[in-house]
């Protein structure tokens, strides 16, 4: 009976440390295309003084796609839809699964402070 508790728990053990280690990797996947995004987003002339930020998150299960939220505040309707399709470019190149949340607004942009 000893036996068979200390197997269970061992298999326990082994189940926690695999899904620790998935998770694991799977942020650091996300951390890459948030990096990358970001630094895509800095070097592009086009969105100078523009605060936009991507996040990425990668859900734990492997079939899920990860989600990369783009917020921030844009001047027009079209600077919204050219920083999506550029998020949308860029992200391609890193992955092939992933879906864009668009969290931008449309409003007056803040100068940057000094």
């Amino acid at each position: 009976m000893i036996v068979a508790v200390v197997i269970v728990l061992l298999v326990l053990v082994i189940a926690v440390a695999k899904i620790i280690d998935l998770k694991r990797k799977r942020d650091a996947d996300a951390m890459h295309v948030q990096a990358v995004l970001s630094d895509a987003l800095l070097r592009e002339k086009g969105f100078a003084g523009l605060a936009v930020t991507p996040t990425a998150h990668a859900p734990l299960w492997r079939g899920s796609p990860m989600v990369i939220s783009v917020s921030g505040i844009v001047p027009s309707k079209e600077q919204r839809q050219t920083i999506l399709q550029f998020v949308n470019a860029e992200a391609t190149r890193v992955r092939s699964d992933f879906r864009v949340e668009d969290l931008l607004v449309v409003g007056p942009v803040m100068p940057a402070a000094s």
